[in-house]
């Protein structure tokens, strides 16, 4: 049993901490449990392109870590501009430690190290399931509005038949010497859009060069023409190479419409590839839908489910080949503050879960 009132100390995640932080969020909480495939200090520290920082904590009397939490740095487009990013991922908090204010000192810590590193001219920002009432209750204290709903997630299965090519188009992972266009060709695609984050050659090389545990977790891929012609491209995230998610005792409708949908694995371990970033050329949808299905088949060896994220008023997702009853979409909430409110006219750039 947790100590009543304990007294918490709060502080960064260090390279020692690997196990605990496994342990807590490993332990068995609700219908999901996940596990790391890698050592757990490095997968949230050094399994994403992103410069993450974890912080940790105490409780007197308490020899295990009872919370956790991340922050990951970043720049993003902003109202026009490009700014300095702080967003805030992953919480989590032993059950037998809740309701005592722990997840309001969580967020205030990551806060407090937005500001020392950027001041007042930055964007700090989170993401929560719409249905989550609490991380909304923590994320109002600190925030200065919310965007609702700001994503929509689409979950597919990975594909155990190659998809059929369109006359004159190969799918292939991008080359060193397109990095620039590729660049290029994304930044016009998102312009206009809030949190997208400006990318170059040198940002694609140093995302490919990200290996926790001496695995290599980022591929960008490209359709292009007989010519070579880049038409679309996006980037892959394997999350499941260092992390995986089951579900423990699915519940009977979850098992009859995964018997119809084939959206999880039999043994509903889900091993997550994330896509995003996806663009395609003036009047080349055609390319962004068959780059999405055949990054399904090349991919199918370390995913067994892919994840795309658009603004819900995003026309891009329009690539997608499903219908609206075929699965649930779940809806994702923005929390954010910055120095002026956003721009609701533009739409968001959606990058994934981390």
């Amino acid at each position: 049993m947790a100590k009543t009132n304990p007294k918490f100390s709060l502080r960064q995640m260090q390279p020692t901490d690997g196990e605990h932080v496994r342990d807590l969020i490993s332990g068995f909480d609700g219908d999901m449990v996940t596990t790391f495939e890698v050592d757990a200090y490095e997968a949230i520290v050094s399994g994403t392109k992103y410069e993450t920082q974890g912080v940790v904590v105490e409780a007197e009397g308490h020899d295990l870590l009872v919370g956790m939490g991340t922050l990951r740095f970043g720049r993003i487009q902003f109202n026009g501009k490009v700014m300095p990013l702080a967003f805030l991922d992953g919480l989590k908090v032993d059950p037998n430690f809740r309701r005592q204010g722990l997840g309001s000192q969580i967020a205030n810590w990551r806060v407090q190290k937005a500001r020392e590193r950027f001041g007042d001219e930055c964007i700090i920002g989170t993401a929560m399931e719409v249905r989550n009432l609490a991380s909304r209750a923590t994320a109002k204290k600190w925030c200065r509005e919310f965007i609702d709903p700001a994503a929509e997630i689409f979950i597919q299965p990975n594909h155990t038949k190659e998809p059929k090519a369109p006359d004159g188009m190969i799918v292939r992972e991008l080359e060193e010497s397109e990095y620039e266009q590729f660049a290029d060709e994304q930044g016009n695609f998102y312009k206009d859009h809030n949190f997208y984050e400006p990318t170059n050659a040198d940002s694609i090389k140093a995302t490919l060069e990200v290996n926790p545990g001496g695995k290599t977790l980022y591929r960008y891929y490209v359709a292009v023409d007989t010519r070579g012609n880049l038409l679309a491209g996006a980037q892959t995230w394997a999350r499941g190479l260092t992390k995986v998610d089951k579900l423990i005792n699915p519940p009977p409708p979850v098992r009859v419409l995964n018997k119809i949908f084939n959206l999880l694995p039999a043994d509903y371990t889900i091993r997550d590839v994330s896509v995003s970033g996806i663009w395609y050329r003036p009047g080349q949808i055609e390319a962004g839908s068959y780059l999405f299905e055949k990054i399904r088949w090349l991919r199918r060896d370390v995913g067994s489910t892919f994840v795309i994220a658009f603004d819900p008023n995003d026309p891009a997702k329009e690539i997608l080949k499903m219908k609206s009853w075929q699965q649930p979409r779940p809806k994702i909430r923005y929390a954010v503050h910055g120095p002026e409110p956003i721009d609701r006219s533009r739409l968001l750039y959606v990058s994934g879960r981390v």
